[in-house]
């Protein structure tokens, strides 16, 4: 009888330290496959394979593109390298790729998405206003509503933004720094106050 009870506790154990081990592998661990791009990382095509990030993709509501559709690129760094922080206001501005339809996301680090009266949590290049003969764009972020294109951080702990290009030919050949556009700061609450 007490051996079974130890074979019961032992399994449970090990399912449990299984379990929770996967599940911080998957929230903490970084693979060094993704290309820089300026400040954007994409996920290089090898990545795919490894389990890990394939479960991180799920677990942030993503499945990535296929090399046929385009490309995912991320950030969480500003265009001076600091981390992005959801309490801090920044504007995403310059040229996206011509011809390219694109999405913009914002979330945190775990894919959850912003809780704000507009439910707007990005835009793509059929909504966003664009400006210059590069059709370039300004978005703004953070906590307090400013003009134009803006998407309110509201809720969020950390800040991630997920920029994604949909072209065959963006996914064979990626865009250069200059053909995208830069998270520059703004101020931050803590500086305001």
């Amino acid at each position: 009888m007490l051996a079974s009870l130890r074979l019961i506790v032992v399994v449970v154990a090990g399912v449990l330290l299984g379990l929770v081990s996967a599940w911080w592998a998957i929230g903490n661990l970084r693979f060094e496959s993704a290309r820089g791009i300026g400040q954007w990382s994409m996920v290089d095509d090898r990545s795919k394979g490894n389990p890990y990030e394939a479960a991180r993709a799920a677990r942030r509501g993503g499945g990535g593109l296929g090399p046929s559709e385009g490309i995912e690129l991320v950030t969480e760094v500003d265009a001076g390298n600091r981390p992005l922080r959801a309490d801090c206001a920044y504007t995403i501005a310059g040229p996206m790729p011509q011809g390219v339809l694109w999405t913009l996301t914002v979330s945190d680090r775990d894919g959850r998405l912003p809780v704000n009266p507009a439910g707007r949590f990005g835009f793509t290049s059929l909504d966003a206003m664009t400006f210059g003969p590069a059709r370039e764009v300004r978005i703004s972020l953070g906590r307090d509503v400013r003009p134009g294109d803006f998407v309110a951080t509201t809720g969020l702990a950390s800040l991630r933004l997920t920029l994604r290009l949909y072209s065959p030919t963006v996914a064979t050949r990626a865009p250069g720094r200059e053909q995208l556009p830069s998270v520059t700061p703004l101020g931050c609450e803590e500086e305001a106050g």
